[in-house]
């Protein structure tokens, strides 16, 4: 039998709100405690945060992973420090579009509280009403092969365009490196033409190589002339052009160029701007019960950091990056961010050695 003594320090190392919840499945004599590997705003957590302690997490406005983020966003981050320790890698801004007109979940100024950024909030409420924490605690279902999957509902308060959205996430323990975004109308939405959920600051991890079916394009063979400070123009790949899993899914990935991107500082003396973890891949999944023949690929770029003349170091990097198709109700896109390379993905092509950065 282990000393009282070494009990107490045992306990005294586990965070409050995860002991309370030990205990409390010990009280209820629940044996193994399932959602241990959850973050979950309310029970382990008190912010709007949520994903896997082992993977990836997010949360919505007001929490985050290094503060000040702009609002209407979810924002992403995953174990990439030296340390173990959770950073932002990029944020999902939703875009929908009806009559041509495209909406902007970040740019769009609330008619909630006339502050930047549209309101997102987890759970109850309604876009009339958000709560004001936002600290809902999402639901755990045991999958039939044996898998717990998280689900919060997000509501999204109307766009400018007469766009309603709600969308439920989802994530699964088997698969912690991603979320399933579901997106739904709400009754009272203009018709919608499509949802785009775009990744939206690829500058941060200076992303330059885009993985698709056979090939590897380079920003900078994209956009090798241009140097304006606003974004430059969207290219779009067709579905023939995009990755194809052994099971169908569509898959299309972006990493950086650069062997070790936490050495580049680029606003020298600051930490602005700053990516300090590891190297990761990021990709878009689009299951292939859901894919359309219009499927397809979207990215922009910068030459510059936004908001800034300070040109990226190594060359223009993208910045957006998304899949696109025509709305459909319940559509579901997935999103990941992995430690894996693409060729562990499945990729098949290789970048060319004139795109290869060496840090």
């Amino acid at each position: 039998m282990l000393p009282i003594s070494l009990i107490l320090c045992l306990f005294a190392a586990i965070p409050p709100a995860k002991l309370r919840f030990l205990l409390l499945a010990v009280a209820l004599g629940t044996g193994p405690v399932a959602g241990a590997d959850w973050v979950r705003a309310g029970v382990t957590t008190n912010a709007a945060v949520w994903g896997r302690t082992d993977g990836l997490q997010w949360a919505v406005p007001p929490a985050g992973f290094r503060g000040g983020e702009p609002r209407g966003l979810i924002r992403l981050g995953y174990p990439v420090l030296s340390n173990g320790g959770c950073d932002l890698i990029n944020f999902i801004a939703i875009e929908p579009v009806v009559a041509g007109r495209r909406g902007f979940s970040e740019l769009e100024r609330s008619r909630l509280d006339d502050r930047p950024g549209l309101r997102i909030w987890a759970g109850r409420g309604t876009a009339g009403a958000p709560t004001t924490t936002s600290l809902v605690a999402g639901t755990i279902r045991r999958l039939t092969h044996g898998a717990e999957q998280l689900e919060v509902p997000l509501h999204v308060e109307r766009f400018a365009n007469g766009a309603h959205v709600r969308l439920r996430v989802r994530q699964r323990s088997d698969q912690p490196d991603e979320l399933e975004f579901s997106v739904h109308a709400e009754p009272d939405s203009a018709r919608i033409e499509s949802c785009i959920l775009t990744a939206t600051m690829g500058n941060f991890a200076r992303l330059r190589r885009l993985w698709l079916r056979d090939e590897v394009v380079a920003s900078t063979a994209l956009y090798p002339d241009y140097r304006g400070v606003d974004f430059a123009p969207p290219t779009v790949f067709a579905l023939g052009r995009l990755h194809r899993t052994p099971v169908g899914d569509v898959l299309v990935a972006a990493t950086t160029d650069e062997e070790d991107p936490a050495t580049i500082f680029p606003f020298p003396g600051s930490e602005g701007w700053h990516y300090g973890g590891a190297k990761v891949t990021q990709y878009w999944c689009e299951p292939a019960a859901e894919i359309l023949p219009v499927l397809a690929a979207a990215v922009n770029a910068r030459h510059t950091y936004w908001q800034s003349q300070q040109p990226i170091p190594g060359g223009i990097a993208f910045e957006n990056f998304e899949l696109r198709a025509p709305f459909r109700e319940g559509q579901r896109f997935i999103f990941g961010i992995t430690r894996k390379t693409p060729e562990e993905l499945g990729f098949k092509a290789s970048p060319a050695p004139e795109n290869s950065r060496r840090r």
